[in-house]
């Protein structure tokens, strides 16, 4: 049993008791915050956690309140009405999303996978719950502790009058069940139960700060997340996290993975493309002859210009078989490229080297160059001094629309280019681009990429 839900003194001073029971404590609470630091006390002394079960906020808003001389066991002689009642159920309650053999439909067979689960979920059918009420309290229409009934309703009857006169004054405080020990069933309530723990929301906030602004090393993030909880998550609420607790603790490998988390939330980060737009407007005081093509990831009305292609249903593309099934899918893309991410570069020196050399040119991609999976290709021609990129751009993904879109665009600012021949490497999306905008061009496979292909090929397990 846990010794601090039998002394009671994980409660905050905020906290003005009404009745206490074995099983549930009531109180009230002034505001939102002085719930917020009792809910966060309880949870760290009672090692539970709990999950939104029922909330009629939005059902109240269409009804009339409802005067009550009484909310539970709160009662003042003032009119009363409940504007929102929010149920916490405990994290080990009833699961209403278990699935039977009996459920499944009985027409498809279907194979049981022999693994072996320690447990298949947390839900033991706890019944505990926590319940919230926010009361708006009447003070104007208080009666006293001996008055009629007749002077009840009359007081309730000049509330609703003032209520939709709008003139009334109010004030509000919220009223609070919490289940104690002996409420929880068929689960540990013990400080050992801390070891399941989910991180918690303001420590994972926290590494999604420090992520936004580059510092994604594990062991300084983690010696940041242990002063954050001694010193700011520590004075909220009467009790202190325990040191072995997961949701406050955490262990590097679960930092880890929250670090990765908010690197793909943040992938297409409005405010990420911002800082690119802004950084584009200096390239171009810096450059004012340099190309730049710059879209936002689901943005529709782009002022600029996207050249249009058309794509011939019946020309085939990387490998050429009978049984491709990448025309009706590639046509489907070009429709889509409107909506994704994608930018283009291109200088004056990069366009005479195009001009000059641009009989054989060379494209590639390659990832892992910034934070985001994003691809960015290369186009390189070989001049007299080695091999030289004569245009760079990024599409949000390695598609055939994405491409094609890109390649149109570099061909419509250099309108003399005519390549002769492509070097590539094994993927046909590259492969169909380049067939769409230089079907002329003759394309060649690098020969490192070709036997790199062969080799996975014939490593393939034949099924």
């Amino acid at each position: 049993m846990n010794i601090y839900c039998i002394l009671l003194d994980w409660l905050t001073s905020a906290f003005k008791i009404c009745t206490q029971t074995k099983d549930y404590i009531t109180g009230i609470v002034s505001s939102e915050n002085e719930l917020k630091h009792l809910l966060e006390s309880h949870k760290r002394a009672s090692g539970t956690f709990y999950t939104v079960w029922s909330d009629d906020s939005q059902k109240k808003l269409k009804v009339t309140p409802r005067c009550l001389w009484q909310v539970e066991d709160y009662s003042e002689h003032i009119p009363l009405s409940v504007k929102r009642r929010v149920i916490y159920a405990c994290q080990h309650g009833k699961n209403y999303k278990t699935q039977t053999t009996d459920d499944l439909h009985t027409e498809h067979e279907y194979t049981r996978r022999k693994m072996f689960h320690i447990q298949n979920s947390k839900k033991v059918d706890c019944p505990a719950k926590l319940y919230v009420r926010y009361v708006v309290r009447y003070d104007q229409f208080a009666v006293s502790k001996t008055c009629s009934r007749a002077k009840k309703q009359a007081a309730v009857k000049g509330v609703l009058e003032s209520l939709k006169e709008n003139t009334i004054i109010t004030s509000e405080i919220i009223h609070v069940k919490i289940p104690l020990t002996e409420a929880h069933k068929n689960h540990n309530t013990s400080q050992n139960c801390h070891f399941s723990n989910n991180i918690h929301h303001m420590v994972r906030d926290k590494i999604q700060e420090y992520v936004s602004l580059g510092i994604t090393s594990v062991p300084f993030l983690k010696k940041v997340l242990k002063t954050f909880v001694q010193k700011e998550l520590s004075e909220m609420g009467s009790v202190l996290p325990h040191s072995e607790d997961p949701s406050y603790y955490s262990s590097s490998h679960v930092i880890q993975n929250y670090v990765h988390y908010a690197l793909v939330s943040e992938k297409y980060s409005g405010f990420d493309q911002l800082l690119l737009e802004k950084k584009i407007d200096e390239w171009k005081l810096a450059d004012p002859s340099a190309k730049f093509f710059f879209r936002k990831c689901t943005e529709n009305d782009s002022d600029q210009t996207i050249p249009k292609f058309e794509v011939k249903t019946g020309d085939k593309g990387f490998p050429a078989s009978e049984d491709s099934d990448l025309d009706d899918k590639d046509t489907q893309e070009m429709t889509l490229t409107q909506e994704t991410f994608l930018f283009i570069h291109q200088n004056v020196q990069q366009q005479e080297l195009l001009e000059r050399y641009g009989d054989m040119v060379l494209l590639d991609a390659t990832y892992r160059t910034t934070k985001y999976a994003l691809p960015l290709f290369l186009v390189v021609v070989r001049t007299n001094v080695g091999y030289k990129p004569i245009a760079e751009f990024i599409c949000e993904n390695e598609t055939t629309a994405a491409i094609t879109e890109a390649l149109n665009i570099l061909k419509q600012w250099n309108q003399h280019w005519e390549p002769k021949y492509f070097m590539l490497d094994y993927s046909q999306q590259e492969y169909q681009a380049l067939e769409y905008v230089f079907p002329n061009a003759q394309k060649y496979l690098c020969s490192f990429h070709r036997e790199q292909a062969w080799k996975r090929w014939a490593r393939q397990e034949v099924v």
